[in-house]
């Protein structure tokens, strides 16, 4: 008999990270300067069935007088009989570090359900399985999360790491205990400068992210998208594990009058999978409400 162990990232990954750095950093909760709502849907490897669905909605904002922030998220992430549902309240406080140099530290916490459908399982045997049971089970966990966020009108740069706690995930109440079922923590680094000299016009804007999960190799996410009279703005992503190169991503928005934003990416797949899947399609909606007097942008 022969076995393969399979690793993988617990979170949902996210191409257009740019538009909503706050789903997986809190400290970005106090560093804007309005009220900011952010809606993501990703369709995964199209083709497939039963391929993973997610959707979160963000909101969050600064106080009006204090130099604090907060906001929460909420996150469905579906993968045919499995529902990952989190939920969370972020808490931020922000300071100055030097000249127009603003530092900001974030709190999260929530919890997590972890649903599996086992009515949906076509399982070979009519025999009695303990862990696939026919029947629906999910798992209740408190979770947490913590971020850094330094910014500047020309550059941004934050640490954060998510599922703290390390939870066991128990669907069943037989059978042992097993660390594999645990939620693992993810540590994410993010930095982006916007080149703003170049043309009155046009703005560059370089940016990367790098996600750590325990038994995979380090990933990054680069892009690089150019804005044209901060109205619309399109580039290129590419994904990698320093060892494969996974995605290439085509990204574009528009953004009408600073408060309404739209954007689109596609991803196409130079992994193995590639011969079976139509590619991954991301879409974010979001809006920026007025901007409150005294906070800077």
């Amino acid at each position: 008999m022969l076995c393969w162990t399979i690793s993988a990232q617990q979170i949902p990954v996210s191409t257009i990270f740019v538009e909503n750095p706050f789903a997986f950093n809190p400290a970005v909760a106090g560093s804007g300067n309005a009220f900011q709502i952010r809606l993501n849907s990703r369709l995964q490897w199209l083709g497939f069935d039963d391929s993973p669905v997610t959707v979160q909605l963000s909101a969050f904002t600064p106080h009006k007088v204090r130099n604090i922030g907060y906001g929460a998220n909420i996150v469905s992430d579906q993968s045919g009989p499995v529902n990952n549902l989190k939920l969370n309240g972020a808490f931020a406080s922000n300071f100055s570090v030097a000249n127009d140099i603003r530092a900001s530290f974030g709190l999260n916490l929530g919890f997590i359900q972890y649903r599996v459908d086992g009515t949906l399982f076509d399982l070979p045997t009519d025999e009695e399985d303990h862990v696939a049971q026919k029947a629906v089970m999910s798992s209740f966990q408190p979770d947490a999360g913590v971020g850094i966020f330094v910014y500047h009108v020309d550059w941004f740069l934050g640490i954060s790491a998510q599922q703290l706690f390390n939870n066991n995930i128990r669907l069943s109440s037989e059978g042992e205990d097993s660390k594999r079922n645990r939620l693992k923590a993810h540590l994410y680094g993010l930095a982006g400068y916007r080149f703003m000299d170049v043309n009155k016009h046009w703005i560059i804007e370089p940016s990367v992210l790098l996600r750590k999960v325990a038994a995979l190799p380090f990933q990054m996410d680069f892009c690089g998208r150019v804005t044209y009279r901060e109205q619309f703005w399109g580039g290129l992503c590419a994904r990698n594990t320093f060892a494969s190169f996974d995605d290439l991503s085509l990204v574009m928005g528009y953004i009408h009058e600073r408060k309404i934003r739209i954007s689109f990416a596609y991803d196409f797949s130079f992994a193995k999978i590639r011969k079976y899947t139509n590619g991954t399609i991301e879409l974010v909606f979001g809006y920026d409400f007025d901007p409150i007097p005294g906070k800077s942008r």
